[in-house]
């Protein structure tokens, strides 16, 4: 890995001692995070995540592999791209470096990208598609105008957001897409976490996984705020991009996922770890409709 330009890798930690400052510098931020009020939320979001870029120079949103970049989203258009249409406009929400769009921007009419992040939507800009365009905005709120999306993306972002905001936040989702959009979510779960820095360090997220779920859970927040047909893909990952066509039909109601995870909540940790990845639960996805 290169390290990113004006950054010398002298100021950087041993390698060995990397995943602890940087759990130490998430942790910190967290709280202010956690302590924001619904009026300084957006602006403390935005200011802890432009902190944590700088702060954390060999953070991998800077030290990326470009073709395992590359091959994992062609992996992740292959299981989920079947799930949009030619005419959708499709949109972004926590776009990151832009990388989902790039792979998922010929086969839409067009891709609009959202971070909270001023750092990550000036890298998204460097390789922008023709058909999209990047902006620095509310991932809670999302600034676009009602029923002007027809396929909304949430990926690594639930966890992200303040408890307290992801009801307003489902609800915002529902409100820019056109009756009959789709909305796909995908999460880290509760029951094979925690997925963020603090992994190997604490047993429940305290970086900036403010909150991490479960398909039941999730589904059900869903169902609240106004959606329908919430489904959960009824196969492992590896399997689902064997499919062809049929995969946009391998789902099943997030009731099935539910049921599935209730024992699993009781079982020890390492059983967890085990069996969710054959029940197709050891993540959250998601995909649900507006009505």
């Amino acid at each position: 890995m290169s390290h990113p330009p004006g950054e010398p890798s002298k100021h950087w930690p041993p390698p060995e001692d990397r995943d602890r400052v940087h759990w130490h510098i998430e942790r910190e931020l967290r709280e202010e995070l956690l302590a924001s009020t619904p009026d300084t939320r957006e602006a403390v979001t935005r200011d802890v995540y432009n902190r944590l870029f700088e702060e954390v120079p060999w953070h991998r949103a800077h030290v990326t592999d470009a073709a395992s970049e590359e091959a994992f989203e062609e992996g992740w258009f292959q299981q989920y791209g079947a799930l949009t249409r030619p005419t959708d406009t499709l949109v972004d929400v926590g776009c990151g470096t832009g990388a989902l769009i790039r792979r998922f921007a010929p086969a839409v009419r067009d891709c609009i990208g959202i971070d909270a992040s001023d750092t990550m939507v000036k890298l998204a800009d460097q390789e922008r598609p023709a058909n999209a365009r990047f902006m620095v905005g509310s991932v809670l709120n999302p600034p676009l105008p009602p029923s002007s999306a027809d396929f909304v993306v949430s990926r690594q972002v639930m966890e992200h957001l303040h408890p307290d905001d992801v009801p307003e936040h489902l609800a915002a989702v529902r409100k820019i897409l056109r009756p009959g959009g789709r909305f796909l979510i995908e999460t880290p779960s509760r029951l094979t976490g925690p997925w963020d820095i603090s992994r190997g360090f604490t047993p429940v997220a305290t970086g900036f996984h403010l909150k991490e779920y479960t398909n039941g859970e999730l589904g059900a927040m869903l169902r609240d705020a106004g959606f329908r047909r919430v489904r959960g893909r009824a196969v492992p990952s590896r399997i689902l991009t064997h499919l062809g066509r049929m995969k946009r039909h391998a789902y099943v109601p997030v009731a099935v996922k539910a049921i599935i995870e209730r024992p699993l909540q009781a079982a020890p940790p390492s059983l967890r770890a085990k069996l969710a990845g054959p029940l197709a639960v050891r993540e959250v996805m998601l995909i649900a409709e507006r009505r």
